[in-house]
């Protein structure tokens, strides 16, 4: 009797799981919605939670004056992508006028791809702050840069001896983007 009743249960354990496998299946197998950006511009690819208003977009050349201050603001700038995260794509780095770069950080963490080229031409649109960057954060941001499968061995080189030679936390221009068209 006791193996009947051990086959039994094991039978009926065998049989729930197929059954779960079987809901699995069906639910994973609902429609995908297509989604619509958020805008269009032809020549370029929109990324982010926000349209990004070209009509306003400055330079970084204004933008650095605009800046100098390093008061809260917000503002839209066109600029060449001077790095890209290449782990994720979750931020870029674009240079100002004074040769200082700004990480640009996305809002709600959208990312853009991770083989975008250098120098790509993109509009951003969103808040300028100053902020400090702890020496964790800034070393996490160097590692993030040399991951990506194009990275050549002479940038990941420099990064390295960016990472060892982070020994303070900084306070630099940071942009936080709620949208980003990028030239493609």
């Amino acid at each position: 009797m006791k193996k009947f009743i051990t086959i039994l249960g094991a039978g009926l354990i065998l049989f729930s799981c197929g059954e779960a496998k079987k809901v699995a299946a069906e639910t994973t197998e609902e429609k995908v919605e297509e989604v619509t950006p958020v805008q269009e511009m032809e020549g370029y690819i929109h990324y982010g939670v926000e349209s990004v208003p070209t009509d306003a977009a400055i330079s970084m050349n204004d933008f650095s004056t605009a800046f100098a201050n390093g008061a809260t603001a917000n503002y839209t700038l066109t600029a060449p992508l001077t790095s890209i995260c290449a782990k994720a794509g979750c931020f870029v780095i674009v240079t100002m006028a004074d040769s200082t770069d700004m990480r640009v950080m996305f809002k709600d963490h959208f990312t853009i791809p991770t083989d975008t080229e250098i120098g790509t031409e993109a509009i951003f649109t969103g808040e300028a702050r100053m902020d400090t960057t702890s020496i964790a954060d800034l070393q996490h941001y160097i590692m993030d840069e040399m991951e990506g499968d194009d990275v050549s061995d002479e940038k990941k080189a420099e990064l390295q001896k960016r990472h060892d030679a982070v020994t303070e936390p900084e306070i630099e221009p940071v942009f936080i983007a709620s949208g980003i068209l990028v030239k493609g």
